[in-house]
This record gives structure tokens, sequence and C-alpha cells, in this order.
């Protein structure tokens, strides 16, 4: 859920789950891919909501350490659970301080919720791994490359039978409620402002960094 106060910044609320003691903000976020996307949503987070970037999944050890510096540590050194190169060793670690915190032992915070931004094609084995964790999620789009991984996806993160999920689940088409496409979906289906639709021919209007870039799709 987000609300917006009168600072004008929108609030990340998720389960009543309103304030994070030791940053002051609402929720701790992982982003796993320091890329072009991964970059782009740590900038909303940081500059957009209360929430804050609080650790980073990149195997390439300047992309993790520039990210780090610009959203995370900033001039000091990354602290324990805040770099990691690969998701696994996030999940070992987290794993591990929530076994210690069970026990009692003093630990560093954890993150609440995550965004995943790797390639396209490492989506699926990612959002199944996090599972066990029940983080909130956001998976970059697609959600995956082939209808088995699509399918995989769907059966891992449902929730036994009569039990209610634990954590939320998206998938970032960020245009499907852009303003521009709800107010042209209005005025077609609901208003009839050109009568009644035959057919439709759509040619979205793409940059040429738009073909290249599908070279990695």
């Amino acid at each position: 859920m987000m609300m917006v106060t009168n600072s004008g910044k929108a609030q990340l609320v998720v389960n009543g789950n309103r304030e994070t003691p030791s940053t002051g903000k609402l929720l701790r976020l992982l982003i796993i891919g320091a890329g072009a996307r991964g970059n782009a949503y740590a900038q909303a987070v940081t500059k957009l909501t209360n929430a804050c970037i609080y650790a980073v999944v990149e195997p390439l050890y300047g992309k993790r350490a520039a990210f780090g510096r610009k959203y995370i540590w900033r001039d000091g050194e990354p602290t324990e659970g805040q770099s990691f190169e690969h998701w696994s060793d996030f999940i070992s670690y987290e794993l591990s301080r929530r076994d210690r915190k069970r026990r009692g032992e003093p630990v560093g915070p954890g993150v609440e919720g995550v965004f995943i931004c790797t390639l396209d094609g490492m989506h699926a084995e990612t959002i199944i791994a996090m599972k066990v964790l029940n983080l909130h999620t956001m998976s970059e789009k697609p959600l995956a490359t082939t209808l088995r991984d699509c399918l995989n996806i769907y059966r891992t993160l449902q929730p036994p039978q009569g039990a209610s999920p634990k954590a939320l689940f998206s998938i970032g088409h960020v245009l499907h409620y852009s303003p521009h496409n709800m107010l042209l979906r209005k005025l077609l289906l609901e208003d009839g402002a050109i009568g009644e639709i035959l057919s439709i021919e759509h040619t979205e209007p793409v940059g040429w960094w738009h073909f290249s870039h599908s070279y990695v799709r």
C-alpha cells in the first residue's frame, strides 16, 4: 500500500509496518541487479518515498560498489548484510541472521522487500529461490521468458490451501496505469469517443536504444 504525506513524499506501508526504527524509514529494501533498472528503482525509492535501499546484490564489483556509494553506504563502507555478489549469498546470510536473532544474539536489521532487476532469463530462478524469505517482491518485466517458468513462479508463490499470502508480489509493467493510457482506455472503452472499435493497429514509438537492448531479451 502507498500513501502520500503532506510533504508530498509517498509512504510505503505494508501490513501496517509504518516505521523502521534503525533508519527512520518505513521499509528497508534489497536491489538484486545494479544495472539500469536497479538504479532507476533505487533513485525513485530514495527521492520519492521514505523507504530506503538497504542492500544490493550484484556480481560485478565495480557496479556493486558504485551503487552502494550512491544509495546505501555513501562515503563509508558497507556493513554486514549490505553487499553481496550473488542472491544465494544473501539468502544464506539472511537465514543465518534470522536464526541468530531467534537465539537472542545481536544482529543487524533485515530487509522487508526486494526488487528483482536481473537479466530477463534469470528472473524465474531468482524469484523462486527468494521465496524462502517471504519478502515483498517487485519483479521487473517480463516475469519470465518461458511459459514453464511463469507457471513455476505462480505455483511457487501460491500460499498453502486456505492460507493468505504472507507477502505482496508485483511485476513492473509501469505503463499499465500511466495517466495517458488510463485516459485513452476511458475515452475508447467507456466514453465511446470514436464509436465502436472494429480493429486496432498499434505501432510503439520506440527509439534505437530499444532495438539494441532487445538483444539481451
